[in-house]
């Protein structure tokens, strides 16, 4: 009996709903041992990195072999100008010195005196020198003029002698004159003939006295002139537009032409110098369009034209004086040889913003 009421009970009360489903489905529970495991990171095997790593190699070696057709870029580049060397044309002390170290001066602004009294002592010599030599010309013209005129009496007494003799020859042939008349007649016409000779002697001689003399006129005038000079070199003056650099000489120095006394940079001829690999000389022709970057003035780009490309390098040390010497090595590394290119600027900061020997970098697209 009880078996059957509970049988009856179950029966009556009715199941759980469950919202979103019918009745009558039984109801899932969820169990501690079913919960979802988490995502785990896909880990690639040790060939699908070498292959990607392979890819990644390959990719930059294309990317820089390709760009090698599209710019050439190096940093191995710095501005430079011309280096006029100021040397002094005679010597002796400076006197004083006129401009300071990293002035800008023009072409002809004077930078030195060196003493002049001595020059102008022997300015003072040569002129002297020169007035003597042509105050001796006059004698000699008026000596030469007397040489001429005793050369035109011994020929006039030469020709009465010889006539003399010729009238007389044949009167003492026949007897009208004596042998001792005749001769007196001939030693009168040798001694006149010696005369003669010895009046032309005399004029010729005194025709190169003359002319030597002259010489000794144009040898004082150039002694004087030389000696001017000499002295106008004494103000020692610039030869180009630019800045003094590394002004070291000072008042009382000793100068002489055998040495450089001032150093300035040429302010007319401010050029870049870049060291481009070989690999891309082919593609850098004259006149070809260039971006400069001056480390003196960064986040500003400068164009320039290739002024041309140097057909010859030095591949030993030491012999830079013809042709540039470009080091194949950096820090024991050995480098593709690099041949130094000429760029003008046609943009710049300025010409007093640029530095000779500051560091630049040139970019050049094809």
């Amino acid at each position: 009996m009880n078996r059957n009421l509970s049988a009856q009970l179950e029966r009556r009360i009715p199941e759980p709903t469950v919202r979103g489903r019918e009745p009558g489905f039984p109801v899932a529970t969820a169990s501690p041992s079913a919960e979802p495991e988490p995502d785990r990171p896909f880990a690639p095997s040790h060939r699908q990195r070498a292959l990607l790593c392979l890819l990644a190699l390959a990719a930059a070696f294309l990317a820089w072999w390709m760009s090698g057709y599209l710019f050439a870029y190096t940093d191995d580049a710095y501005v430079t100008s011309d280096i006029v060397s100021i040397t002094p044309e005679v010597s002796g002390p400076i006197e004083a010195v006129h401009v300071t170290d990293n002035e800008w001066v023009k072409r002809g602004t004077l930078l030195f005196t060196i003493d002049p009294l001595p020059f102008r002592l022997a300015v003072e010599q040569a002129r002297a020198e020169e007035a003597r030599t042509q105050a001796q010309l006059p004698v000699d013209e008026a000596q030469l003029q007397v040489l001429r005129a005793q050369k035109e009496s011994a020929e006039a007494a030469a020709k009465l002698a010889a006539a003399n003799l010729r009238r007389d020859t044949p009167l003492g042939q026949s007897g009208w004159i004596s042998a001792q008349a005749l001769d007196r007649t001939r030693t009168a016409e040798a001694q006149s003939t010696a005369q003669q000779h010895a009046a032309e002697a005399a004029l010729q001689k005194a025709h190169e006295t003359l002319d030597l003399d002259k010489t000794a006129v144009a040898s004082a005038r150039a002694a004087r002139q030389l000696a001017e000079w000499r002295l106008s070199r004494t103000k020692v003056v610039a030869s180009v537009d630019g800045y003094v650099t590394h002004l070291a000489v000072q008042a009382g120095d000793m100068v002489s032409p055998n040495q450089a006394a001032v150093a300035i940079v040429d302010g007319n001829a401010w050029r870049v110098i870049a060291n481009y690999k070989e690999y891309y000389l082919r593609h850098l022709r004259p006149g070809g369009l260039a971006w400069v970057w001056l480390d003196s003035h960064p986040w500003h780009l400068y164009r320039a034209r290739i002024q041309g490309v140097a057909h010859g390098i030095s591949r030993q040390r030491g012999s830079e004086a013809l042709v540039p010497f470009v080091s194949p090595t950096v820090n024991w590394i050995r480098l593709q040889r690099r041949i130094p290119v000429r760029f003008t600027l046609l943009d710049s900061p300025g010409d007093d913003q640029l530095f000779m020997g500051a560091d630049a970098r040139v970019l050049v697209i094809y």
